[in-house]
């Protein structure tokens, strides 16, 4: 089972029609709003790191591209991040991944979709603290729920790392992976 996001970048962590940019009524986010708070996001660069063994999964070396944009009039990031295909990771992993800010609940939310074709996540985050900012998610496999954690860092310029965590059945958080991230 596989999900990296980068999300991320991941990820990070934002493609689907109702996404799709277009204009809209809406005022752009401004400086000091939440949103602009995911700024950091913003921008393109390259991720290394390790995919860790999962089941019948072996574990590899991982690199990949990611682009983060300001979208639907600056109140979205929307991130892409592609593996390269190596002999160690034939079956490269890609995602778009979203990140906005629910003003009414008083939180950060993400929609992350990868290129499996049969796995989603939604999922919510109180915010940076510090350098980091946790995002707690449901992700759908084959019709059934998972929880899954992704953690972002940034550095002085911009996104830093990615590190993906699980819930195993025993209730324990279990690293799936992890990315340390460059801007071009």
């Amino acid at each position: 089972m596989k999900r990296t996001p980068l999300a991320i970048l991941a990820a990070l962590i934002c493609s689907t029609a109702p996404f799709a940019s277009g204009q809209t009524s809406a005022k752009p986010a401004s400086a000091a709003s939440p949103s602009a708070q995911l700024d950091r996001f913003v921008g393109t660069g390259t991720c290394t790191g390790n995919e860790m063994a999962m089941g019948k999964n072996p574990g590899h070396a991982t690199v990949g591209k990611f682009h983060g944009k300001k979208t639907l009039d600056g109140h979205w990031v929307a991130i892409h991040y592609d593996e390269d295909q190596t002999a160690a990771n034939a079956k490269p992993f890609s995602v778009v991944q979203y990140f906005g800010y629910d003003a009414t609940k008083k939180h950060f939310v993400t929609v992350l979709f990868t290129n499996t074709g049969d796995s989603y996540s939604t999922g919510v985050s109180t915010g940076w603290k510090g350098n980091a900012i946790t995002f707690d998610e449901t992700v759908w496999m084959d019709g059934k729920p998972a929880s899954f954690r992704d953690v972002f860092t940034d550095g002085d310029s911009g996104m830093s790392s990615h590190t993906g965590l699980m819930k195993d059945k025993s209730g324990k958080w279990v690293k799936t992976d992890e990315e340390t991230c460059h801007k071009a």
